[in-house]
Parts: structure tokens; sequence; C-alpha cells
């Protein structure tokens, strides 16, 4: 059984699921949370995708594994903002495997059964809303945009907007809604026909969220309608957007100081053991602004945010510009490694105190490239495996040596028990490549001098140049290795013999060559069928690899022609090694194997000091020739038999 995170310690552990992590609304309450928690003894690890899961295409799988990252039960509790989710079965999954580990599961703004759920008071703050407009401002004439048809959101306003009207005497009419399906074009394109259709603009529109408002604003204007002098405008929402336009919109907002408080207090009513799943509400505030004429827009105030704005857009392109040059330098780099070594020079903007890079096992192998076996097995998805690898682990923009071992998944990171008391939150993303989980990024930060859009772009930017770089040695390693053997073919022999060469004439140590010839693979094919003669050269490349562990260099040559190639001080007797090792299996097959033929090979061993004269060709001839004199032996004991 997984100990706690917290076990033994002076702070409890939460972890915060979510989508879309860099969104204004998500920044907003990570940064509030992370702030208070820290106040309060609580550490924060985040898990979150890229995506809100919406398309549910390869992207969305790979994206979606992040939140099987983590076992619940090591957390005190798990927070969920369950609106942010697009997908309800990847919601679902992970509420469940939170349950059945006896974790407490606080859902934010969707209520979900035996979850603590914190709602928001919408209806209420809309119903002051409309309020406003028509009994404050004296409007009788009036309309709404609301979102989706059927949408609960969107008709419980609808239903609002319509009550508060029939208690001021104001007529409903079924044309007095109009549906902008909570987005901008589709309010454009509803208010554009309205308007076009010659139909009487009202004194005030009520919009069911503020992108909607916006919008209806732009296209007013551009009708000639001022706001608010000839028409009222109000939103819902209180979005980052709104800060931008002019007039300011009046609308509604929560405060983000009481849903983390909110969810600071359940959670350790929860710890305390206080086990209260009543819904707990945050209320909503309306907010006056110039869009109804309460309160105007001072020009000075949006000369001022839009001066900030350009500031923070000049950074992040001039960011941008620092990822491109990144993919441009990266991309081309022949080794792993050497792409792992040169990421610091280019993210220190991003603001994490550590950041880890964790890969599954069978990606990486020992000299932390790409494996052979996951090229071949990249159309499965199965998570994240059992252990881990780390190539890069930074202290700032310092590599630690410490990144290259393995360790248990369910750590997350190296020593997670050290980082925990080191920082106060971490962040967890997915990496994968065309919705393969490969494995994620974890950085721990301070929330105010940590850019979350930079560490989004710099992880879509990273997962690119991944993609190149497994893509060209994919295509490199098919180029130079046998399909059916799995070792080297012609070419993959030419391109990586002259290393071995040059060794032994620097080293001076000698140079073998071992031929091997399948003997009568044509009788296989000919009596037991084409794929028994593929099995049985596969058999021999397996035999092969098994045999060379010492850096040699195995290759088919031809149908059932083999090489074997190597440079050691006493390279005759490891060439013995290796033959006496693959007859060895050879037999073992024969005897056990459950076939109705026989594996046999003819082998030629050539051994020599190399130098400058020689040529390659004329090893191998040697080889060949010492191999035909074998196979003439092999065949006069057959036929003795």
């Amino acid at each position: 059984m997984l100990h706690k995170f917290s076990e033994g310690k002076p702070y409890n552990v939460i972890a915060l699921c979510m989508t879309r992590f860099k969104s204004y609304d998500q920044v907003r309450l990570i940064n509030e949370l992370c702030k208070d928690c820290g106040q309060t003894g609580i550490k924060v690890i985040i898990f979150s995708s890229v995506t809100d899961l919406y398309n549910g295409g390869i992207n969305d799988i790979g994206e979606a594994q992040i939140f099987s990252s983590f076992e619940p039960e090591r957390f005190d509790a798990v927070v969920v903002l369950s609106e942010t989710f697009k997908n309800s079965e990847v919601l679902g999954k992970l509420i469940s495997r939170s349950k059945r580990a006896d974790v407490p599961v606080i859902s934010i703004d969707r209520e979900i059964e035996g979850c603590i759920n914190i709602e928001f008071d919408y209806s209420n703050a809309f119903e002051q809303l409309v309020k406003h407009i028509v009994e404050y401002h004296h409007i009788d004439d009036v309309m709404m945009i609301a979102g989706n048809k059927d949408n609960p959101f969107s008709e419980e306003r609808v239903e609002c907007f319509k009550e508060v009207l029939a208690a001021n005497g104001i007529a409903v009419d079924r044309n007095i809604v109009l549906y902008g399906d909570f987005w901008a074009d589709p309010t454009r394109k509803v208010l554009e026909k309205y308007i076009n259709d010659g139909n009487h603009i009202p004194k005030a529109f009520i919009c069911a969220n503020d992108i909607m408002a916006i919008e209806c604003m732009r296209t007013l204007k551009e009708h000639g309608y001022r706001i608010p002098e000839d028409v009222l405008v109000t939103g819902f929402d209180g979005i980052d957007l709104e800060r931008y336009y002019s007039p300011r919109l009046t609308t509604a907002e929560y405060r983000i100081e009481d849903l983390a408080r909110t969810i600071i207090d359940a959670v350790m009513d929860n710890i305390d053991g206080n086990h209260d799943m009543s819904t707990r509400i945050v209320n909503y505030i309306n907010r006056l602004g110039g869009s109804c004429g309460c309160k105007k827009t001072k020009a000075t105030n949006v000369e001022e945010r839009l001066y900030k704005e350009k500031f923070i857009i000049d950074d992040r392109e001039e960011f941008i510009q620092f990822m491109y040059n990144m993919i441009a330098q990266l991309s081309n780099y022949p080794e792993l490694h050497y792409i792992f070594r040169m990421i610091p020079e280019h993210i220190g903007r991003i603001g994490y105190d550590e950041l880890w890079m964790c890969f599954n096992n069978d990606f990486l192998d020992e000299n932390m490239d790409v494996s052979i076996e996951f090229n071949r097995n990249n159309q499965s998805n199965a998570g994240y495996s059992p252990t881990m690898k780390v190539p890069l682990h930074l202290k700032g923009d310092e590599i630690c040596n410490d990144g290259n071992g393995e360790y248990e998944q369910c750590d997350l990171i190296p020593d997670i028990g050290k980082v925990i008391e080191r920082t106060g939150s971490i962040i967890v993303v997915p990496i994968h490549l065309q919705g393969v989980s490969v494995g994620y990024m974890a950085a721990s930060f301070s929330p105010e001098k940590f850019f979350f859009s930079y560490y989004q772009t710099f992880l879509l930017d990273f997962r690119h140049i991944l993609e190149v770089y497994v893509n060209r040695s994919t295509t490199e390693r098919l180029y130079v290795t046998d399909v059916l053997t799995g070792i080297y073919n012609r070419h993959g022999f030419y391109r990586n013999i002259g290393e071995v060469m040059r060794r032994s004439q620097k080293t001076g140590n000698p140079f073998a060559v071992i031929s091997m010839d399948m003997d009568g693979l044509k009788g296989i094919n000919d009596t037991y069928g084409h794929a028994e003669g593929d099995y049985a050269l596969k058999k021999i490349g397996d035999f092969m690899r098994k045999a060379t562990t010492s850096g040699e260099i195995c290759a088919r040559f031809g149908g059932d022609e083999f090489l074997i190639v190597l440079c050691s001080e006493n390279a005759s007797e490891r060439a013995d090694e290796i033959v006496n090792e693959i007859k060895s299996d050879i037999e073992y097959f024969n005897a056990f194997g459950n076939k109705p033929y026989y594996l046999n090979m003819s082998i030629g061993i050539y051994t020599k000091i190399a130098d400058k004269t020689d040529t390659l060709d004329e090893y191998i001839k040697n080889a060949d020739n010492l191999m035909y004199e074998n196979k003439k032996e092999n065949k006069k004991k057959e036929n003795k038999l």
C-alpha cells in the first residue's frame, strides 16, 4: 500500500486537476490557491492537459493520460475543476479512481454525486443584473441573447430573465430571446440577421455571458448605435477580454479569493474529520460598468491596460522567437541527449524553480536515446510505465547530474518527498507523440514569477522537436535495419563498420569477421512455406543479437547470409564465444522448438590486425572462403547421414 505524501509531515498535499491550465480563470485560481495554501500548510500538485479534451481525437487521448499519472491515495484530497473537462468519460474515471482510494473529492462548478461540491450562485447574480436594467434603469423594452438552446446554464438564465420581466409587468414575447451559443460568431450572425430583417432594436440587451455581450456591442456600434446612449448592454462572467473593451461591461463575477478560501476550507474540514458533504456556494458579485451607463470608462485606465498588455505581447513574441530558434537548432541534432543538454539555454523565461522531464522506461534506452522497441510498438498507448527515466533535471539553468537514474512512477518525480518539502507548488503536464504517451514534464514554481503561457509554449514546441527526432530516427533505422531480423541490413553494416576498422588500426587490436550462411533455407521455403522460412531467419537474427553484447556489429547481408564484425584485444577468443553461443541456441531450438525442420549454419571466422592497406572486402572474402569450406564439410556430413 502506498503511503501519503504528507505522512509524518507537518503539511498536507492536494492534487488540483484541470484542463487548459494557461487559461485566464485557471491561472488566476492556481496563483491564488497556491498562495493561500502556502500560508495554510498545504502543498499543491497540479495535473493539467493542454486541451479541454472536447474533440476526443488522438491528441486528446494523449492529453488525457496525465490524469492517470498519479495515485489518488497519496493525496489528502483531490480538487477537480470539473467544468473545464469537456470529456465526461475522462472526468468520470478520474473521480471514480479517487473515490475508490477513499480520498475526498472536491468538484468545482459541477454537481457530482459523492463529491464535496462547490458551486457558483449564478441565478441570484443574473437575477440582480436583470433587475438592475429593468428596475433601476426603468427599461421595459429589453431583449436577451442566450447561450445554446437546451443548455442548462443558458436555460436557467432565460427563465430568470422571463421571471423578472413578468414580475415587473412586462409582456414576455417568444421572440424576445436570441441565441448566440455562448460564442462571438453565432452572436454576430443572429444579431446581424435580426437587424437586417428590419426588426425593432430594444433599449437594452441582456446577454448570458461576456463574449456575447462584447460582440453585441461591436455589432450594434457598426450599425450606428451608441452604447449606452442608445442601447444598454450587460454581460456575465467577468472574463479577461472585457478589461480591454470600451465601454467596460456591466457584468457579474466571483472573487477568486472567495473560491480559493472555500476550497481550502473544504479540504481542511475533511482532513480534520468534519466530512460535511453539503454543497458550498461561492457568490457572484455584480460589477457595474459603462455599458449600462452607471460608470464611465476612463480613457487613462484603458490606455494603461493597453500599455501593459502591449508590453506583455512584446515579451511573449520575443519568447516565441526564442522557441523558433530552439526548434530550428535542436531539430537537427543527431542524438537526443544533446537536445536535452541544450534546452536550458532557451527556457529561462518560464520562471520555474526546478524542472523534470520524465519518460517511460520503454521510450528511452540506456543511452537516453529513443529505443528501438518504442519505434516498433508506438501504435499502443498504455499510459505510463511502472518505472520512469529522467534524462533532464534542472535547477534554474543548472543541469543536475542526478537525472539519469530510474525511479518509481508512483512517486511522480525522483526524491518527491524532498522536492515537496522545499517547494509549495508543482505542475505536471503530458508529453505525447500523436496521442501516444511517452512521459510528462513537471515544474516546481512560485506563483509570482511563473509564466504559464511560456510553460505551455515550450511544452508544445519540445513535443514538436521530439516528433521530428523520433520520425527521423525511425526513418534512419528503417534504412539501416533488416525489417525481418531487427539487425543491420547491408546499408547499416557499411555505415557502422568504418568505426570498427579505425578502432582496430588505432589500437592495434585484432579485427574479426564472422561469415555465416544458413543451410537449407530453400528447402524450408519449398516444403513448409515462406512464412516458416521467415521465422527461421528471424530466429537466427535473435540468436545473433543475444550473442553480441559487447559492441559487435551484426548484419543480414542477403537472403541467408549473415556477418558479425568485432574488434577487441582477444578478438579470436571473443569470436569463438559468439559462434559457440549461436550454435548452442540453434541446438536448443532444434531439440525443443517443435518445428518439423532443423536450423544449421555454415560459419567462417577470419581474424587479423587491420592496417591502412587492408580493405573490408578482403576481410569479408577471406571469412566467406572459410565459411564455404565449412559448408562443404557440413554437406559431407549430411551425405554420410
